[in-house]
């Protein structure tokens, strides 16, 4: 349903590529591109490497002819021999080099023989700087020229010369398109060994993943003890499976602690309505006095106020698991808080003739109406299970940071192996406590669960047969004094 309106709202069916696909792709395009580049820079390097090659060797036959007619323009036996050398040259090289001398008015004075046929004078360029070469020209035939024109000023008293001078670079164009040939095999080759490659580096690479999932599919509410357990992986998956598999902790506890929950909700429910059904059965097994009935609604009502608090203290803790936002802290004394709690306690502990004492003060910021029932639900634990001419002290302390207030009972103290467990839910010490009729062993799970709700914490310390102390420490106010004052 939620992935339909995700496709809904992007307006059509989402595409979803693989990782192996994207990893190989990018693999293959970086190959390729690198390829490319070492490719095009080997091209350009040797096409620069010969034209540099063969325009000197053009600029050096020019200047010897140059240096002819400077030293004679009138010379014209002497140009047509360098000329004729230069045709001897052609029926032997396999890069015929062609001359032609122009005078000024751009009349012919020789060239070299077959040089018109081939490169007409009108495909030279004028000269515009003392020396003009670079251009590939392609003959009829199919041949390509580089061409060159340089310009000559003759004696003062006789005109201008102009040479221009052609190189035969079939050969080399031909290397260069075989070159440019091989790159192109070697890119199409290099595109396909690095698909292969990347393809298995990719599944090779992602086959942890392939672990994870089938991990993650043989694990459900009767696997919970399942683990990945990464070998050896790389690191990032090292982390992504260690933080899987303490995920499956905090879900194998969450869920351990929700079957006991389940287990002690229907084991405390129970209680009270098997003694409701029993004493209602009795009651109607015949008739009776009014008195009797009356005596048995009496003990119907007090299961019923019993059932009540259960049910009150379970819906306070389902609340209170979504309504930190919801909280309206205020900067309290610690001190008066305590001794509130402790003149509304002041009667039973009269009657359980055990002392009840207050010492200390310290800022605290917190809801005032959760933090004194966090505080009533300690002392009044305490007040139950300190015997006569016991004493419990309710003190309030700050230092380091936080602001701590206490409850400490000279009563019958804790097994060091329960007191991890005293902030579970209907978990209770031994069945001689559980006979209790007020307690369900929920109040020291709503005082853990307020503590969380404040983001403080709630410490157990208990000495059998010494008596226990149950520290809730608060975070201190920013900015408030750190005293600290001994019990009266």
């Amino acid at each position: 349903m939620s992935s339909n309106r995700a496709e809904a709202a992007d307006g059509g069916p989402t595409k979803r590529w693989a990782m192996t696909s994207s990893l190989t792709l990018c693999y293959t395009l970086s190959v390729v591109i690198l390829l490319g580049a070492a490719s095009a820079f080997l091209y350009w390097g040797l096409q620069r490497s010969m034209h540099q090659r063969n325009s000197d060797y053009l600029r050096q036959k020019m200047q010897v002819l140059a240096a002819i007619l400077e030293k004679d323009p009138l010379d014209r036996p002497g140009v047509e021999q360098e000329v004729r050398e230069e045709a001897e040259i052609l029926g032997r090289s396999q890069s015929p080099f062609l001359l032609r001398v122009l005078d000024g008015t751009g009349h012919l004075v020789v060239e070299s023989p077959g040089m018109q046929s081939l490169l007409p004078v009108s495909i030279f360029r004028p000269a515009q700087a003392p020396q003009t070469s670079g251009r590939v020209w392609r003959s009829p035939g199919k041949q390509q020229f580089l061409l060159a024109t340089l310009p000559q000023s003759g004696a003062p008293a006789h005109p201008k010369w102009q040479i221009q001078a052609a190189l035969n670079v079939s050969a080399e164009q031909q290397l260069l398109g075989n070159y440019r040939r091989d790159i192109a095999i070697v890119l199409v080759g290099g595109l396909a060994i690095a698909a292969l490659i990347g393809s298995w580096i990719a599944r090779r690479g992602l086959r942890p993943l392939a672990d994870i999932t089938r991990a993650t599919e043989r694990i459900g509410a009767r696997q919970l003890q399942e683990r990945i357990r990464a070998g050896s992986w790389p690191k990032e998956l090292v982390a992504l499976a260690t933080a899987f598999d303490h995920m499956l902790d905090r879900l194998q506890e969450a869920f351990e602690r929700l079957s006991q929950f389940s287990a002690d909700l229907a084991h405390e429910l129970r209680t009270p309505i098997n003694n409701l059904m029993g004493e209602t059965q009795v009651a109607l097994s015949r008739p009776r006095q009014a008195q009797e009935y009356a005596r048995v609604l009496h003990s119907a009502l007090e299961e019923y106020a019993r059932l009540a608090r259960m049910i009150d203290s379970m819906l306070f803790l389902a609340r209170a698991e979504q309504a930190r936002a919801a909280l309206a802290p205020i900067e309290l004394s610690a001190g008066h808080e305590l001794r509130a709690v402790a003149e509304f306690y002041q009667a039973l502990a009269d009657e359980h003739e055990v002392e009840l004492r207050c010492a200390g003060d310290a800022p605290v910021t917190a809801d005032p109406i959760l933090l004194r029932r966090a505080i009533s639900n300690v002392v009044s634990n305490a007040l139950k299970f300190t015997s006569r001419g016991g004493c419990v002290t309710l003190q309030a302390t700050a230092g380091a940071g936080l602001s701590t207030v206490s409850v400490t009972d000279t009563g019958v103290g804790i097994e060091a192996h329960h007191l991890p467990r005293l902030g579970d839910r209907f978990y209770r010490v031994d069945p001689s406590r559980a006979g209790s009729p007020t307690g369900a062993g929920l109040g020291l799970a709503i005082v853990k669960s307020i503590m969380g709700q404040h983001g403080g914490s709630l410490l157990i310390e208990s000495t059998p047969g010494r008596g226990t102390k149950v520290c809730l420490s608060f975070p201190a106010p920013a900015g408030s004094a750190q005293p600290s004052h001994p019990p009266a």
